[in-house]
């Protein structure tokens, strides 16, 4: 449904109609609209969180952090996912920051893989680091992807996808000078 349709234009009963089962079967299930909202976007995250952890276990890949930028942007490119994350940023609920964290907190799971790749045994300084580089390369990821037509816009220029592979090359690169300093330390 959210493949054709924005979340505010869609309703239980549709996702109910939808997949051929009882509004309150779905309402069982989910509890609220929202509810089912958070439910798909968390899976979503979910997935790509183990993509990511998948991708971390390869040899050099921290050298490399424009092919883990990648897995995120790509993500970034389906519209589902750019359609739910919009309503649940919009929607300012505390519960939809759950469907975010997860409640395994997936980002601090895979700020500390990066952080043990680092160094064997790393600090609880060098973790935070590493969680705060990640959250701000996520945000700035999902930023773009959100606004990139009044970002580029602003810019006086067109969206592209030549400028789409521009910011992920910079981002990238502020990612790696960024671990680089704390390697060099």
């Amino acid at each position: 449904m959210f493949v054709e349709f924005q979340p505010d234009q869609v309703g239980l009963k549709d996702v109910a109609r939808e997949a051929g089962v009882s509004h309150a079967l779905v309402t069982h299930y989910f509890g609220t609209y929202a509810g089912l909202i958070e439910a798909v976007f968390e899976r979503r995250i979910r997935a790509l969180r183990e993509l990511m952890i998948g991708r971390l276990q390869e040899a050099g890949v921290l050298a490399r952090p424009a092919e883990l930028l990648a897995t995120l942007f790509d993500a970034l490119q389906d519209p589902v996912h750019l359609r739910l994350t919009r309503w649940l940023l919009a929607s300012e609920r505390p519960a939809a920051a759950h469907a975010f964290a997860l409640r395994d907190h997936g980002l601090q799971l895979i700020a500390h893989q990066v952080a043990n790749a680092l160094e064997p045994s790393p600090s609880k300084a060098l973790i935070e680091e590493v969680e705060l580089a990640l959250m701000t390369a996520v945000a700035a990821a999902y930023g773009y992807a959100i606004g990139k037509y009044a970002l580029v816009g602003a810019l006086g220029r067109q969206a592209s996808r030549e400028m789409d592979l521009a910011v992920h090359r910079t981002l990238a690169e502020m990612l790696q000078g960024y671990i680089g300093s704390k390697l060099a330390k």
